[in-house]
């Protein structure tokens, strides 16, 4: 899988959150890519001027609804059997989600439970890439203020891995942690479970705050150190980001060659959250509108008796 996509395409547009940025540090270590874009899953993409559509990289984190964009991300984006079987038959969508057959009608309550890079990693391994972790016990600080924690808790932040998994969703995270290594043969997940093994769940919600304030120390805008915007208003790269990718670059002991671009263009389109029940025939007319862009099914923490379908993009490519 992963190694036919990147021996077509190396171009990749990645997440501006941790799973995003780790993704990508992996991607251009192991596969040679090149990060030539960031999303932040509502309404911007910034990307380098030479590309010339926004359809034309791999999107990492993120689904893009063109049936010929090629996707690795872990969102729950089939709405039932009938569209599951359509996602999978373009064969440009990866997402462990699909994998198992996991929909937003048929069993979302079982949908996959950690990040992208999670995902990205046993996938590696299983193509017989020797993939080196280094120590998640390892305390690393950010540079000027002091604030320190554990690659684990970082890498675990990932869309909320080690939260799911010492939290009330623990057995859906342990079938799924036994899913991605079915063999008992990679050394990424084994690790991943040995971090967590050494976590104590009376330590779970402190966990989160923790990581969480060491991100927003860093600059973040978000608890699950994501960016709301990478660049300013002229395209060019924030210092903050720029500082916080070298950080996990030295952090994961990436090559030093490794970098990202320091001018963008950006194109923005529109984001709308939609509120939906199973079965809410308003969903078709949605996933069949020629400008839609990118969606996920999330659950509502708002309204326990109703989904969220989010997000919703009608981005233009300017």
């Amino acid at each position: 899988m992963l190694k036919e996509i990147f021996s077509k395409n190396r171009d990749i547009i990645v997440n501006t959150d941790i799973d995003g940025f780790l993704c990508g540090l992996f991607l251009q270590k192991y596969f040679d890519c090149r990060i030539v874009g960031f999303s932040n899953s509502k309404k911007e993409i910034w990307i380098i001027p030479e590309i010339p559509s926004i359809y034309d990289p791999v999107y990492i984190d993120l689904y893009v609804v063109n049936p010929k964009v090629v996707c690795i991300e872990q969102h729950i984006i089939a709405k039932d059997d009938a569209h599951l079987n359509k996602i999978k038959a373009l064969g440009t969508k990866f997402n462990p989600n699909l994998d198992r057959n996991r929909t937003f009608e048929g069993d979302y309550y079982h949908k996959y439970p950690f990040g992208t890079i999670h995902y990205l990693l046993a996938q590696m391994e299983k193509e017989g890439i020797n993939v080196a972790l280094p120590d998640l016990q390892k305390i690393v600080s950010y540079p000027h203020d002091g604030n320190s924690t554990t690659l684990g808790h970082i890498i675990m932040r990932a869309d909320d891995a080690l939260h799911s998994t010492l939290s009330a969703y623990r057995d859906n995270a342990i079938d799924w942690w036994e899913y991605l290594d079915e063999g008992k043969n990679l050394v990424s997940v084994f690790d991943f479970v040995n971090f967590i093994n050494k976590c104590e769940r009376s330590q779970t919600d402190a966990y989160k705050r923790n990581i969480g304030n060491f991100f927003k120390t860093a600059g973040c805008k978000g608890a699950d150190g994501a960016f709301d915007s990478i660049t300013d208003s002229d395209g060019n790269l924030k210092p903050e980001v720029y500082n916080f990718y070298h950080f996990l670059k030295e952090a994961f002991e990436m090559p030093s060659h490794l970098s990202i671009p320091q001018k963008f263009e950006i194109h923005t389109g529109t984001f709308e959250r939609c509120f939906l029940r199973k079965n809410d025939s308003a969903s078709d007319s949605i996933l069949c509108d020629p400008n839609l862009y990118s969606y996920a099914y999330i659950w509502s923490a708002f309204k326990i008796s109703e989904f969220q379908f989010h997000p919703l993009y009608e981005m233009m490519d300017n």
